[in-house]
């Protein structure tokens, strides 16, 4: 996640005692307040640094009605039963995401230009659809092959 630091200069008056008496405030400044605060990645378009101890690592965009990775549309992507998968999806193109229902395997939907991730283990061997699941996007073409061998 990134982080990004604000600095908060709040009045005086909101952090500083008032004298015992009169409830006027004291002369002394209260020093600037700095907070940080994680976005998440799918608002900002940045896939996250790997969190996980994945053994393959699958970069995939998503356009109207395909899903490319190196310039292959809908690839087969192969792992080994057992291995630890990371996909990385971005949206270059409409609201997509990425879904496997047998590994119960699901990005977030993000709207172009932003990414998602998900990371699972591919714990049964066979040939598994992947889909992205708005609206029509499938039926329409938006499906490959998942090969667990």
């Amino acid at each position: 996640m990134k982080k990004l630091t604000l600095t908060l200069l709040v009045l005086p008056l909101a952090l500083v005692a008032c004298n015992g008496e009169g409830g006027t405030p004291s002369d002394a400044e209260a020093p600037p307040i700095e907070v940080q605060v994680e976005t998440p990645a799918a608002s900002t378009g940045e896939i996250p640094p790997e969190e996980s101890e994945a053994d393959i690592v699958f970069d995939l965009t998503g356009e109207n009605f395909v899903f490319m990775m190196n310039g292959e549309e809908n690839p087969d992507l192969v792992v080994q039963e057992g291995d630890t998968v990371q996909i990385n999806f971005t949206s270059t193109q409409g609201l997509h995401d990425w879904v496997v229902d047998e590994f119960n395997a699901t990005t977030e939907q993000v709207q172009t230009n932003n990414s998602t991730s998900v990371t699972f283990v591919a714990d049964q061997t066979g040939e598994f659809a992947y889909y992205c699941s708005v609206g029509t996007h499938r039926a329409d073409g938006m499906e490959g092959s998942l090969v667990v061998e």
